[in-house]
């Protein structure tokens, strides 16, 4: 594939027990070479997870997601292409597993590194490729136009495009993580606070949800940092966990410690 999806990123105050609960629960790797200071990424092999500290004048959660490219010149050639007004910055040397900061159409922001340039450190670096018994399969975003915004990845990626559109709901896949894209409207917001369109939650496969219940439960009582947030209490709660629900791959719904959506498959 020309491109595949290689990180997420989460801004939080505890960024340190936010990676522990992910390699806890979902068996995800640590770094052998981390940055502490900065960061606590890990891995499943291909997507690394960066739970970064928050800055000054940052929100917490589910910050931005990240493309490994085969070549940077012509992905920025392409995104050009589709739109002129799309734009990119080059991101700050103490970030090497990012060169550069772009956004799609929606205003949601990704990073892009270039494939074998010899600057992935950490996880990045250490990824192998193999496919655990945890990982993540999806990255849900909203976006005002699904359509327009599959084209977007489709063209400037080759992320491949499933033919099933239901509801307006896009797929496309780099043959390991799926990128759905999911209608945004005001309507989603009826009775609980609005969010523009942005990234919304991503997902794993798993081999059990009964077994990741089960681990939940067993984690709490081990170390109870590791209690996640509630779902679905109140009528704004109801209607937040509803609007979750809505994403086609999730059958088992859950936060981790900061309290970013993440939902889970057997399939």
């Amino acid at each position: 594939m020309f491109a595949k999806l290689n990180h997420l990123a989460i801004a939080t105050d505890i960024y340190a027990v936010n990676a522990r609960f992910y390699q806890a629960l979902f068996g995800m790797k640590s770094s052998s070479n981390g940055r502490p200071a900065r960061a606590v990424p890990v891995g499943d092999g291909q997507v690394g997870l960066n739970n970064i500290p928050r800055r000054e004048g940052r929100r917490s959660g589910l910050d931005h997601f990240g493309f490994e490219v085969e070549s940077m010149q012509l992905t920025l050639e392409r995104m050009k292409k589709f739109d002129p007004a799309l734009q990119h910055v080059v991101r700050p040397s103490v970030r090497p597993n990012a060169a550069v900061s772009a956004h799609d159409p929606d205003m949601i922001i990704f990073d892009l590194a270039e494939r074998n340039s010899g600057k992935a450190q950490d996880i990045f670096a250490e990824n192998s490729g193999e496919l655990p018994q945890r990982y993540i399969n999806h990255i849900v975003l909203r976006s005002r136009d699904p359509e327009r915004s599959a084209e977007f990845y489709s063209e400037v990626f080759e992320l491949t495009v499933s033919n099933d559109h239901t509801d307006n709901t896009w797929r496309l896949s780099d043959g390991r993580v799926t990128l759905v894209i999911m209608q945004w409207t005001m309507d989603n917001f009826i009775g609980h606070d609005p969010m523009p369109p942005m990234l919304d939650h991503f997902g794993f496969k798993v081999e059990s949800i009964a077994a990741i219940r089960q681990e939940m439960d067993d984690l709490i009582g081990v170390n109870p940092q590791f209690l996640t947030r509630p779902l679905g209490y109140g009528e704004e709660g109801k209607a937040r966990l509803d609007l979750f629900r809505q994403c086609p791959v999730g059958e088992f719904h859950l936060t981790d410690i900061e309290g970013v959506y993440i939902d889970v498959t057997e399939h």
